[in-house]
């Protein structure tokens, strides 16, 4: 007979017992539950056969962890960032929808779906997953941003003002929130507010083209014509940079699209992220070494870092992958030229002209290599050439006229550039041309005439502006205004 405390300890053992018991079946049913929930959100795998192998290792190794009992919702995360950085939308959206129910406190798994579903225009859909984001991620402002983006998309000003509001309350300054409080006083018709909203995002940071941009169309509405000027040559050829999204950034590390990766490029670029740019390059590359462009990309990025030899091995690789890419032998004959290289420049440009004799580009080239020569007839038939495969194109017909004044057919120059402003209104070097013509004519009228215009024209290189003042004065005596 057990003794009162040997049954007490049999008892706790049957309670242990009794309770691992339950927990192991809690737990059971837990990762059962969890499985279900993967498998039903599980995509159809799409079709992958022009994709990288490792590609498809990945996707068919995250399948395998998404369907075991241990790390389901591991495997599910991993497929939607492939999914998502390749482009395969509707299969992501599919892998969120789980994610949410496996692991609800997630904002990731809100914020990115809301992205894809309003970059297709459902903003109803984008709207309460970017709202459950930032419940659940209150401080990560590009989740605010999109969100405000999206209320204003849907024409809801109001909120959108208020998200971009919140965000200006944690960041002040933040340049993307100004824009959209502007975008969003625009709308309403308050366009001195709106200038206000933007002349403060300058202020805070000089280069943020968005603000340049739109604050151009409200300078022109308001009739500030100076400012317009300013602002554009302010603006240049630089391009807008999207919001910083780290989130919606990283998947690009997930990307296996040569294409995609390209574009990735050059956002980055415009970011002024040139690491990231780089990266993503060589890793667009790798995936298409044949693509000449990838390569075209690069060297250009490599040039304007002054790293001329590592630009010229891809564009030796870049020729000699396509052939027929007229730009990469361009590009390389520039490349070489620059390197003080100018007998294999002038070899190279030969060859790509024998592989590619439609390219309007390389006949300028050549035409450009005979006017520096001293050469100008053959100049003259490259530049009709250039002419004929483009004529769209104004700068052939510029340079055309140039090197015919320089041998003295004055009236052949003129026709060209006129003939060129019809292609190119507003060309700045093909008025100041005819500026400096009217002037070495004695026609102070005209001079004036085509005065007037390059002084409107922001384009115009400063050193051609000072050229035909210094030209007007020597031969009228007398200055311009």
């Amino acid at each position: 007979m057990k003794t009162p405390r040997a049954q007490r300890r049999h008892f706790i053992w049957a309670g242990l017992l009794l309770t691992g018991v339950i927990g192991a079946g809690w737990l059971g049913w837990i990762a059962i539950q969890r499985h279900n929930i993967v498998a039903e959100h599980l995509p159809d795998r799409p079709e992958l056969g022009s994709y990288p192998s490792d590609l498809i290792d990945l996707i068919a190794q995250a399948e395998g962890t998404a369907r075991g009992y241990v790390r389901p919702a591991a495997g599910l995360a991993a497929l939607s960032r492939f999914y998502h950085a390749n482009g395969f939308y509707p299969a992501a959206l599919l892998c969120y929808d789980g994610l949410r129910l496996l692991e609800p406190q997630g904002a990731r798994w809100a914020h990115l779906p809301a992205c894809i579903l309003a970059e297709f225009g459902r903003l109803d859909e984008a709207l309460p997953l970017e709202r459950r984001a930032i419940e659940l991620a209150p401080d990560y402002l590009p989740a605010r941003l999109r969100l405000g983006d999206i209320l204003l998309k849907n024409n809801q000003i109001t909120e959108a003002s208020a998200a971009y509001a919140a965000v200006l309350e944690r960041e002040p300054g933040n340049p993307y929130a100004l824009l959209g409080l502007a975008r969003g006083a625009i709308s309403h018709g308050a366009w001195t507010k709106a200038a206000e909203h933007l002349r403060l995002a300058v202020s805070r940071h000089p280069d943020f083209i968005g603000a340049l941009s739109l604050l151009v169309t409200v300078d022109e509405h308001l009739g500030a014509l100076a400012e317009v000027a300013a602002l554009k040559a302010a603006i240049g050829k630089r391009e807008f940079s999207d919001l910083t999204d780290e989130w919606l950034a990283s998947l690009v590390e997930d990307c296996y699209d040569s294409y995609r990766l390209s574009v990735a490029a050059a956002v980055a670029k415009a970011a002024g992220d040139t690491t990231a740019t780089h990266r993503h390059l060589e890793r667009a590359i790798a995936i298409a070494p044949a693509n000449s462009g990838y390569r075209r990309q690069l060297a250009a990025l490599l040039t304007r870092e002054g790293k001329l030899p590592e630009a010229r091995v891809h564009l030796e690789k870049a020729v000699a992958a396509a052939p027929e890419d007229a730009d990469s032998w361009l590009f390389l004959v520039q490349n070489l030229n620059a390197l003080g290289e100018t007998v294999q420049a002038e070899q190279m440009l030969t060859k790509g002209l024998s592989v590619c004799p439609l390219s309007p580009s390389l006949h300028l080239e050549r035409a450009r290599w005979w006017s520096k020569a001293g050469r100008p007839e053959e100049a003259i038939l490259e530049y009709r050439e250039s002419y004929r495969l483009r004529p769209s194109e104004a700068s052939p017909l510029v340079e055309l006229a140039t090197v015919y004044f320089s041998v003295g057919r004055v009236d052949e120059a003129v026709a060209a550039l006129r003939e060129a402003l019809l292609r190119q209104p507003a060309h700045p070097i093909a008025q100041a041309t005819l500026a400096l013509i009217a002037i070495s004519q004695g026609d102070e009228a005209g001079a004036r005439g085509w005065w007037n215009r390059v002084r409107l024209q922001p384009d115009t290189p400063p050193p051609a502006v000072e050229t035909i003042r210094q030209a007007f004065q020597q031969q009228f005596g007398r200055s311009l205004p």
